[in-house]
């Protein structure tokens, strides 16, 4: 678990007033830091679920956004992305992959569901497929799966961030 980069925390303010999001949905939320900097980029009425799959970073991620007066804007749902989100209904503005790249592939079918039209989808973690960390990484096959299909989807627009180890798509 690697918290994000706070040079990218920005990211969030922009991404919020361009969707005018209301709702922010998060796979793998670590400790916390993310969800806290989304849910205080939106404005005071959006509402982040954060899913978080590791019972200790879940507990801690929780006491960070009670430490920060965020507890009633953030929700931690406990489990794995692959198994909470076919169970989600609502619609999301933004949504933020950063958990297990390996499950990647079998989000797209929720992608589609859980956004609408002008939603914002921020995928991380694709280092495998672009050699960060020395490529050493497992899950080329999966990221690789996942970034095709997603770009080849016509209910998304995708750019990938070069350098980066994200990609930013549209929902058309």
């Amino acid at each position: 678990m690697f918290p994000s980069d706070p040079l990218q925390a920005p990211l969030w303010t922009v991404l919020a007033s361009l969707t005018h999001a209301r709702r922010i949905l998060e796979v793998g939320c670590g400790h916390g830091y993310t969800a806290a900097v989304m849910a205080s980029a939106g404005k005071p009425n959006c509402r982040v679920d954060t899913i978080e799959g590791d019972p200790h970073h879940a507990d801690l991620a929780e006491q960070s956004f009670l430490q920060r007066g965020l507890s009633r804007r953030i929700r931690v749902l406990r489990g794995r992305g692959q198994n909470l989100l076919p169970k989600l209904k609502s619609h999301y503005d933004i949504v933020f992959l950063d958990g297990d790249w390996r499950e990647y592939p079998r989000y797209l079918p929720h992608l589609r569901r859980l956004t609408r039209p002008g939603s914002v989808i921020v995928t991380a973690n694709l280092n495998p497929l672009l050699g960060g960390w020395g490529g050493r990484l497992p899950g080329k096959r999966a990221i690789q799966s996942y970034l095709t299909r997603l770009i080849r989807d016509p209910h998304f627009h995708t750019y990938v961030i070069p350098g980066d180890w994200h990609s930013i798509s549209m929902r058309v």
